[in-house]
């Protein structure tokens, strides 16, 4: 059962897209969708995130937990994650803000590539 408590139960106009029966969103339908959304307000943004529970442990993909994921070149990184520095001022006596900043690596070869991925995600502190 997904804990939505920090949300409306209004479905979202995302939840109601068509999908493919490999349950993908079509690129037309998908670009629309995208197209079509207001920038929200750093607000809306804070809002939207479902926090990382503190006793939280596994696989952040199945679990309703909000996290920004950036990969890219330096350039690409450092100009996008500008769009997320409202994040930063969630840090407070009840949160704490995940950042995970690396240069990324081959995965064959494991030689730094010029590359950079970004995490950044919300937990609970309750537990500390």
């Amino acid at each position: 059962m997904t804990d939505n408590s920090n949300h409306e139960n209004a479905q979202t106009r995302l939840e109601t897209l068509p999908t493919t029966q490999s349950g993908s969103v079509k690129k037309s339908d998908a670009m629309e969708w995208i197209s079509e959304l207001d920038r929200p307000s750093s607000a809306e943004m804070q809002q939207a995130i479902v926090e990382k529970p503190s006793d939280f442990s596994g696989s952040t993909f199945p679990a309703d937990i909000s996290t920004i994921r950036l990969t890219g070149d330096p350039q690409f990184i450092e100009t996008v994650a500008g769009l997320f520095s409202w994040i930063v001022n969630m840090e407070d006596y009840s949160r704490r803000v995940e950042i995970n900043l690396q240069e990324t690596e081959d995965r064959d070869s494991g030689e730094t590539t010029g590359n950079y991925a970004l995490y950044l995600s919300v937990a609970d502190r309750s537990w500390e």
